[in-house]
């Protein structure tokens, strides 16, 4: 892909750099420490009450 869409890895790596400076401040790494952060931020999303996640889904809903 890399050699018959050019434009569109190097769209697709500036926006994983964006993304990356975002979420940390830098680029990551490697790919480990990329998953490491997503994993923690799911296990963030995923660790809330039920009762936050039910009135946080009637607030989108309304």
């Amino acid at each position: 892909m890399d050699t018959e869409f050019p434009r569109v890895r190097q769209a697709h790596d500036r926006n994983d750099e964006i993304l990356e400076r975002i979420y940390i401040g830098r680029r990551f790494k490697n790919d480990t420490e990329r998953l490491e952060k997503l994993f923690e931020l799911y296990t963030k999303m995923t660790a809330q009450p039920a009762s936050s996640q039910k009135s946080a889904t009637r607030k989108r809903d309304k």
